[in-house]
This record gives C-alpha cells, structure tokens and sequence, in this order.
C-alpha cells in the first residue's frame, strides 16, 4: 500500500498542488487513526479534553458529536464511514501512547463540509496536542482567535467559510505551521487589513492561501524570509504596490498564483531565479508598460499566464525552451511581433491564449495541434487559403486579420464542442 501510495503521490498531476496536500492530509488522518483505542485496548481522552471538545461543539454548532462514547473510540459519529468522500471528512483524531497507552490526547479535528453555522472557537486552544484545525467549506463566521497561537500547529485550513477580521499576528508564533489556507474558493471568507509582518517568521511555512479575500496593503518585507514556500496564492485581493522584488528568494515555489491582486508591475527579474516554478499565473497588474520578464531558465513550468500584464514589445524566442508547457495565456498585453518560430517546440502544449495583442506575420504551421488556440484580436497576415474549416481543430481567428474580417470557427460555434475537463484544468 506504502508503494502505491508513494508513486500517487510522486506522479504527475493535473491538479498537482491541491490534490497533493489534500492527500497528504488523509494519509496522515490514517496513520493518526492507527494510534485510536480501536488498536490500543483500554486507553481514553483526557476528561478535561472531553469538556473542552463539549465547549468546542457548541461554538461551532456541531450537534451530533454523541459523549457517551469516548471522543478517540472512533466509534458513532467521531469519525465519518469509510465510504464517505474526503470533501466531507468528519473526524476526531487522537494519539493514544501516552501513559504506557492508556492516555489520549486530541491531535487533529477535521470537520470539513458539515453544515457548521458558529464561530472560530478559541477553546482549541485548550487542546495541547492539537496539530490540525480543518473546518473547510462550512458556513462559520467570526474571527480567528489568536489564542490559537498557543499551538504547535501544522495545518490550519479555513476555507470556504464566513470568516472576517484580520489575520492576527501572534499566528507568526506557530512556528511549527507548514500550512495555511484562508481561500474564500466559491464561499464568503472575508478577511481584510495588511498581511501581519509576523506571518514572515513561520520557518516551515510550505503553503499559504490568500485567495480572494479583501487583503491591502504591500506584502510585508519579511515574507522574504519564507523560503520554504512551495504554494502560494494571493489573487483577487486589495494588495497595493509593486510585486516585490523579494520573491526570488522563495526558490522552493512550485505554483505562485498573483491574478488580480491589486499589485502593479514590472514583474520582478529575479523571477527567473525561482527554477522549481511548475505553474505560474500573475494577471491584471496596474502600471505603466514593461518588457517580456526573462522566464527562459524556469524549464519546468507546464502553466504560464501572464495575462493583462502590460508587457510591450515582441515574445522572447526562448520561451521554446519551455518544452514541458501545457498551457500558456499571454492575451490582453502589448505584445508585437510574430509568433516567435521556437514555439514549434512546444509539444505538449494543449492550450494557447494570444488574445487581443499587436501580434503581426503569417500563421505558424503548426497552430491547430493544441487542443484550443484563440488568436483573435490581433493584426496576422492570414491569406484566405489559411482560413481554418469549421471542423479543423479548434483555432479562434477572430478578428484576428489585418484586415479586420471575422474569420474562423465563428459561424459555427453551435456545432462546437467544448472540452469540459480542459477547460476545468486551467481554471482550477
């Protein structure tokens, strides 16, 4: 099981990131779950931890928690069938070595998609042993409570809930945390205010997710110090200022997602320095113009957008040696020139977005075998012999002529299908 397990998680993924961490997380809830009294013949929670999690019940609105059984039993409702999906995860975990096994200690709750209508509750905080707060996609409301700080906590996952309020900077004392997510997703997080500069001392801190919330203010300069960053996401926040020069010293990032953040540009130079980058998306940036970043020594990233960017002038020819992009989406620039003859080299490029640009020349002889290319808005010499058929690939051509004409699949989108899962890829 450990072998198949390892060549999962090792593999490449289309929906690498998330996917990873959240297998992780049931890996490590089973291998907690081991050390449950179903296995450990006599031991039980500490009465004090069973008051605790009565308090945390009813802050929370959790109403079916059933204390005539012992919470690390594993037994009623502590802990959700097997058969049940990992995005609705009901589970109380516990370590039961403790006093030559016969002590349990709570060491995770993960209560995820349970209909939880409360508040953040700070009484967590009473539950030393506690590792892993993950109350994702509910609809609790409040703040966090910065009495939580008091913890050695590894994840902290929030997602998908009501939570307003600022993050507190005493958090930046949980220097055991490796992940933090606060994502609003489809939900209603509304954190606000500026990024504590305390966040910048958390040593071991992998992945931080500040998606659309209502963040302002500049990144603080200490998050230069969070090199051991692998996933970070700061979109559709209030954030000002430039996209700090700092980033390239968080050389472990593999996915860094800045879509309309509120920063303005250039996009830093050391950029070219964060070689582990896999997928990386900045969009809408504010300012004035500014060239194509140098991007060419990042081999491995398989997504880049750098959509609405401002960039000017023509596309580097050394984007070809980007041979592992999947998808690339450079619409709504400046950018000029024809489309440089290396890009042939892109071979497993199944999408390519070159919307409304100033792009000029003949159309390469390879733009129909990705999956989806829209080159529309733009000023290519297309000679009527190039016009693509209505069933030939799936190349957007309008308006894409010098001359203005709308040629391409346009007159027949209604016989066109649309492939779901790629689309869903992309956007994810």
């Amino acid at each position: 099981m450990l072998n198949c397990l390892t060549y999962l998680l090792s593999s490449p993924c289309k929906f690498c990131t998330n996917f990873k961490l959240q297998s992780m997380k049931l890996i490590t809830i089973f291998f907690l779950s081991l050390l449950a009294s179903p296995l450990v013949s006599g031991a039980t929670l500490k009465q004090q931890e069973v008051e605790v999690l009565k308090e945390i019940g009813n802050t929370l609105g959790k109403k079916d928690w059933d204390f005539s059984v012992d919470p690390c039993s594993g037994e009623r409702n502590w802990t959700s069938p097997a058969s049940k999906s990992y995005s609705e995860l009901n589970a109380v975990t516990c370590d039961c070595s403790f006093s030559n096994h016969t002590l349990c200690h709570v060491v995770s709750i993960v209560l995820k998609s349970q209909n939880l209508s409360g508040s953040l509750p700070p009484q967590l905080a009473r539950l030393p042993y506690l590792q892993e707060i993950d109350l994702t996609l509910n609809y609790l409301n409040g703040t966090i409570p910065k009495q939580w700080s008091s913890l050695n906590l590894v994840n902290i996952s929030l997602y998908g809930n009501r939570v307003t309020g600022s993050i507190p900077k005493e958090l930046g004392n949980i220097t055991t945390l490796k992940s933090f997510l606060v994502d609003r997703v489809l939900e209603f997080n509304q954190l606000s205010g500026n990024l504590p500069m305390e966040l910048g001392s958390l040593p071991q801190i992998e992945t931080l997710l500040l998606t659309s919330n209502n963040f302002t203010g500049e990144l603080p300069a200490s998050f230069a110090n969070l090199t051991t960053l692998k996933n970070i996401r700061l979109g559709d926040n209030q954030f000002s200022g430039s996209i700090p020069n700092f980033i390239q010293n968080w050389r472990s990032v593999e996915t860094m997602v800045i879509q309309g953040s509120g920063f303005s540009g250039p996009i830093p130079s050391g950029i070219s320095l964060m070689k582990n980058l896999t997928d990386l998306r900045i969009s809408d940036l504010n300012g004035s113009d500014s060239p194509f970043p140098q991007l060419d020594r990042i081999t491995n990233l398989q997504t880049l957008m750098l959509r609405s960017c401002n960039i000017i002038g023509a596309m580097p020819e050394n984007l070809g040696n980007l041979t592992n992009l999947k998808v690339l989406d450079l619409s709504y620039n400046k950018i000029s020139g024809q489309i440089p003859s290396s890009f042939a080299e892109l071979q497993k490029m199944d999408m390519l977005f070159l919307t409304r640009n100033l792009l000029t020349g003949p159309l390469p002889d390879w733009i129909s075998k990705p999956d989806f290319v829209d080159l529309s808005f733009n000023n290519f010499s297309i000679r009527k012999s190039e016009e693509p058929g209505c069933q030939q690939g799936s190349t957007n051509l309008f308006a894409s002529s010098v001359n203005g004409n709308s040629i391409g699949n346009i007159s027949c989108l209604q016989n066109t299908g649309c492939t779901k899962s790629k689309f869903i890829k992309y956007f994810l």
